[in-house]
């Protein structure tokens, strides 16, 4: 795995555009399976699960087939999470202020590349 996630690390740093300064993917049991930028992704990461199964659960309760993105804003910035293939989730750290659909724009480009390596 040594080789994918120094993959995922190189992906990663492609999203760090427009504002955003940290990106990490959280697996399905909350392990950091790639990671780059300024942040402890550590806690953040642990409670993936139980977020994922939230933004399912909301979904569904709309009648959706699953959750496309998640933005959590907050007074120190924006958190920015897209769902990949196998229960893995995509998060990246935004400034205040961010251009939140560039960085969005740059996670929807490079999710078939993550997926493929993990």
């Amino acid at each position: 795995m040594e080789g994918g996630t120094l993959l995922i690390d190189f992906t990663l740093s492609k999203l760090l555009v427009a504002g955003a300064f940290a990106a990490c993917v959280a697996g399905p049991d909350g392990e950091i399976l790639g990671e780059t930028g300024t942040a402890d992704w550590g806690t953040a990461a642990s409670l993936v699960p139980a977020a994922r199964d939230v933004w399912e659960r909301l979904s569904a309760g709309i009648g959706a087939d699953g959750y496309e993105d998640a933005l959590l804003e907050a007074d120190g910035g924006n958190i920015l999470a897209t769902p990949l293939g196998n229960g893995s989730v995509l998060l990246v750290l935004l400034e205040p202020g961010a251009n939140a659909g560039r960085v969005r724009y740059e996670m929807k480009k490079n999710r078939d590349l993550i997926n493929s390596v993990l």
